[in-house]
């Protein structure tokens, strides 16, 4: 196992050790409380793995501009010990879940292969509090918290047994187990309170901790992504480029408008395959022609790229009980870098967008008229230099600098850690 350890800023607070199940630098939540409490003078440990070696990169370059942590990752991707043996366990565990249901090492080994590296870091880091984001490494790093007598920590980042269209069952077992251990529970969307409160009678105070960024003063456009900045610009990012994720939808709106003065920017990590599902969907070559692919970016270079943009495009379908609830980070991206937004109309971001109604278009987006009909309203705005658009873009980065920002958020974080650690 690889253990990267940067020298410790000393100082009289307590100790918090961050869990990450995957890259550390893919977990903006994580990023941004890790960076908050150790400017507030905490002593902080990170644990993550690194699954994909194109993405190595970036979490060196995190570490790099964060001397102050302790940084533990364990890289999964060269399929060393800690991979052949928590793989091993997981399928064997997965054959025999009966028995794997016996024991703690059987059930940990059930709901995920990455525990056993994790655990082998974890061991050797007492904290004071340990804050986990992710459910299947509750189990884990709750054992590690009751050993050295500190406080557990959980963020619900998602609706976790609710993720696909049928309930998970075993996540539901983790979280009435263990979320009632919780010392504190924060989470990314409002509408989630309700939803566990009504699962989990028993749980602590669960405080909402919006996905929203620092705010940045507006930076000067440098065109990297766009090839004529008169068109409009339709923006979506995340990790994955893929399939059903309302990217077909706005295809389909683009071919009925059949115009080229819009451009559709997609940035996540695209398969042939899906690249060429994407445009297969485009019915002319005008509106295929005007269909960009971007690669992944570090988390800096992320709000350059998008500030570039003219419309954010949130486009959650609402597949599952979580999709429905949720708020994408990528809304709140949007509002940082001042963009007019196109979103969606489930419940979590009809919740923002609705008291936001100057920053953009709530759609439906399973009524391509209605998707039409917008980023026709949009395209024109542009194309004819009226204020419609501009406002959008204004009111949007308004939002950001009085309403959503990590300012106000990260000091409801630092007012959990008071209260928790005092």
């Amino acid at each position: 196992m690889r253990k990267q350890k940067i020298e410790n800023k000393s100082n009289n607070k307590k100790h918090i050790c961050f869990v990450s199940v995957g890259h550390i630098s893919s977990n903006p939540r994580l990023i941004k409380e890790a960076t908050t409490a150790s400017q507030n003078g905490y002593q902080v440990s990170v644990v993550g793995l690194q699954t994909l070696k194109k993405l190595v990169p970036f979490d060196k370059e995190l570490v790099h501009q964060n001397p102050s942590w302790e940084v533990f990752v364990y890289p999964f991707y060269k399929k060393k010990m800690g991979y052949l043996l928590g793989t091993g366990f997981h399928h064997i565990a997965k054959k025999i879940p009966h028995l794997a249901n016996r024991s703690v090492v059987g059930k940990l080994s059930l709901s995920t292969p990455l525990w056993l590296p994790l655990y082998y870091f974890l061991r050797s880091i007492k904290a004071d509090l340990y804050i986990v984001h992710n459910i299947n490494m509750l189990p884990v790093v709750a054992h590690i918290a009751k050993k050295n007598k500190a406080k557990l920590g959980f963020d619900i980042e998602d609706a976790y047994s609710v993720t696909s269209k049928n309930k998970d069952e075993n996540i539901v077992e983790l979280e009435k187990k263990y979320l009632p251990k919780a010392d504190y529970i924060t989470c990314a969307s409002p509408l989630y309170i309700d939803f566990y409160n009504q699962l989990y009678p028993n749980l602590p105070t669960i405080v909402p901790i919006l996905n929203v960024f620092e705010d940045m003063e507006e930076v000067d456009k440098v065109y990297k992504d766009r090839t004529n900045s008169n068109n409009l610009s339709l923006y979506w990012f995340s990790q994955t480029t893929g399939k059903g994720r309302g990217i077909e939808q706005i295809i389909e709106a683009l071919n009925r408008l059949d115009r080229d003065d819009i451009e559709l920017h997609l940035r996540g990590e695209a398969s042939e395959e899906v690249k060429n599902h994407v445009l297969s969907l485009a019915t002319s070559k005008k509106v295929r022609e005007n269909i960009y692919f971007h690669s992944l970016v570090s988390n800096q270079e992320l709000v350059f790229r998008t500030a570039e943009h003219d419309v954010g495009l949130a486009l959650e379908t609402g597949f599952s009980i979580n999709n429905e609830l949720a708020i994408s980070n990528k809304i709140f991206q949007y509002l940082n870098t001042g963009l007019a937004i196109l979103s969606s109309s489930t419940k979590g971001q009809a919740w923002l967008l609705k008291q936001n109604e100057n920053i953009g278009f709530l759609v439906n987006i399973q009524s391509i008229e209605e998707v039409v009909q917008k980023i026709e309203i949009l395209a024109d705005s542009k194309k004819n230099k009226t204020e419609m658009l501009e406002n959008m873009k204004k009111a949007s980065k308004n939002a950001s600098k009085t309403k959503y920002n990590w300012n106000i958020e990260g000091q409801k974080f630092l007012d959990i850690l008071e209260k928790t650690l005092s």
